[in-house]
């Protein structure tokens, strides 16, 4: 008998102890439910009741080196539309009309296509939008991302309007801080049978917790990129230029045309002029440019005297191929040294020398300046370039990248990035775009701290080579970029061959680059004009304009 109670009093226990486990278990998976899971809970049951829009204000905004204000200018009012919530459609499409100015056809089609939320520019006000507010519009405050003054559009670049996500430049690069962990939109509380809820209405929801967008502090100058772009709008050219401050490195401007509108980027997808390239991140053919970087081997080779002449009669023979000079319908530049032959880019001096120095030792020049690789301001767009990879180059190879032609390909900001170089006696100082990266609070999240300058060239090549730019100016090629006023410029033109034709008639780029003043420069100003065929007299006035410019703005 006592041995059968304790076998009772076992399972007993047993029974009980599973049982208080099982409790145990529904208290912390409830405990896991109500407290520790319960905003993530919240979060989903209330997302099943909302019908909602991102806003432009929750997005980190981008500021100019001077905290000048580069997007969201403007606060404006928007038309909020929520079609699914909309019962007469004609009706509401007639009143949209009336306060957005469209079409009310247009805007009849929107409703009835339209699966998502969408935003409007208001137009005025009506008194009839208060009856409809219930039954899916209302007008909110909000941000003005991008309007008809915005500037560097390529740079920045534009965000899907449906998401309010960065699909392009710098608006895509920095999403994550741009945007933060969370977005605030304005929503509707909605039924099961997507009515609104009595008392709910509309609202605006902080979609996360300390996760709060940044903005983005850049290097851009907000007064030297409205100048830059309106002198290329000016001059009605299509291309690039880029603008680095030279003490620093930092991209103080960059530009490219066409320009397109941020808010109509379905109008350019089918890319036929690319409007929605940053042409300054692209590769071009470069020319008579890359005898900077032949000029660069050639000083640092101690067989080679940079004051000994070639003759050029107007062209040069490389085996069976014959190279024509510019100076080829004139009958030559005669006896020229290396200072001579790059100031009027005498394409003979620079074939005998590039043969005397040889393919490596120019392929070698050129990696250290820089080409053939990204800069990595943006590496999601930039492209590379090209040099050649293979160092045993043929004398029909050297002979055309002596003169830049060939398989020679760079980018706008790598000739900015050399030309600094130059500039700054051989020592590279790294480009930069982002500065600071800001708390809405106020706080600093980062500030981008540039790298360490590193010496490329030595200081007597470079101070020779920019003498050489100096002299392009004063007698050479590049004399409509002349700018005594402000120190004096100097640079470098090209007019590069592309091997491709419009119209019978070959495509020939355009680039100046060069820096100003002389003695001390504080900026680097790259031009390319595409199809813009001659360097010195289409790149190189808007080169001078620039330069003048910026300078005046200086003396403000």
């Amino acid at each position: 008998m006592t041995e059968e109670r304790g076998r009772t009093c076992s399972r007993t226990l047993f029974t009980g102890c599973v049982i208080l486990l099982l409790l145990l278990a529904l208290i912390g998976r409830l405990f896991q439910i109500q407290v520790v899971r319960s905003e993530g809970y919240s979060q989903r049951a209330a997302n099943q009741r909302m019908l909602n829009l991102p806003l432009d204000f929750s997005r980190g905004q981008f500021y100019d080196v001077n905290m000048i204000p580069l997007t969201g200018r403007e606060r404006v009012e928007s038309l909020v539309v929520f079609p699914d919530l909309i019962e007469d459609k004609t009706e509401a499409a007639t009143v949209i009309a009336e306060l957005t100015g469209m079409q009310q056809r247009d805007a009849l089609r929107d409703l009835e296509e339209a699966a998502t939320p969408y935003k409007l520019p208001l137009q005025g006000t009506d008194e009839r939008l208060a009856g409809i507010w219930a039954r899916g519009i209302m007008v909110v405050g909000d941000l003005e991302r991008y309007d008809s003054k915005s500037i560097a559009r390529h740079l920045i670049g534009y965000i899907d309007k449906s998401d309010n996500v960065g699909r392009s430049g710098l608006e895509r690069l920095y999403e994550e801080y741009l945007s933060g962990n969370g977005k605030m939109t304005v929503a509707a509380m909605v039924d099961g049978s997507k009515r609104l809820i009595p008392g709910l209405g509309y609202k605006l929801i902080n979609g996360g917790r300390g996760g709060e967008s940044c903005h983005l502090q850049l290097t851009i100058d907000y007064h030297i990129q409205r100048a830059i772009e309106e002198i290329m709008d000016e001059f009605g050219i299509e291309g690039a230029v880029v603008v680095l401050n030279s003490e620093s490195g930092e991209v103080a401007a960059m530009a490219s045309r066409p320009n397109y509108h941020q808010n109509n980027v379905e109008e350019y997808l089918d890319g036929q002029r690319g409007e929605l390239l940053n042409k300054a991140f692209c590769q071009y053919n470069l020319g008579s440019i890359f005898k900077t970087v032949v000029a660069a081997a050639a000083l640092e080779d101690s067989r080679i005297n940079p004051f000994e002449t070639v003759n050029c009669p107007g062209y040069i023979e490389v085996g069976d191929l014959l190279v024509k000079c510019s100076s080829y319908d004139t009958g030559g530049h005669g006896d020229v040294d290396m200072f001579g032959a790059y100031a009027k880019s005498c394409n003979t001096f620079f074939i005998e020398m590039g043969q005397r120095v040889g393919g490596e030792r120019i392929m070698e020049m050129a990696e250290r300046f820089g080409l053939g690789e990204i800069v990595g301001l943006n590496p999601l767009e930039e492209q590379p370039g090209l040099i050649p990879s293979d160092r045993k180059l043929h004398k029909s190879d050297v002979c055309n990248i002596s003169i830049g032609q060939g398989d020679i390909m760079v980018t706008p900001l790598q000739v900015a990035v050399m030309t600094s170089i130059i500039a700054n006696n051989g020592t590279l100082k790294q480009p930069r775009v982002l500065k600071d990266v800001v708390g809405k609070s106020g706080g600093r999240v980062f500030t981008d701290w540039p790298e360490n300058p590193e010496q490329v060239l030595s200081p007597f090549v470079a101070m020779e080579i920019r003498k050489m730019m100096e002299q392009a100016v004063d007698q050479g090629t590049g004399t409509l970029a002349a700018l005594p006023d402000y120190g004096g410029t100097a640079g470098k033109t090209s007019s590069a061959q592309t091997g491709q034709r419009i119209n019978g008639r070959e495509v020939l780029h355009a680039w100046f680059t060069g820096y100003v003043p002389r003695l001390y420069p504080r900026y680097v100003i790259t031009v390319l004009v595409e199809n813009g065929r001659s360097g010195g007299s289409v790149a190189a006035p808007v080169f001078k304009g620039i330069a003048q410019r910026i300078m005046e703005l200086g003396e403000r």
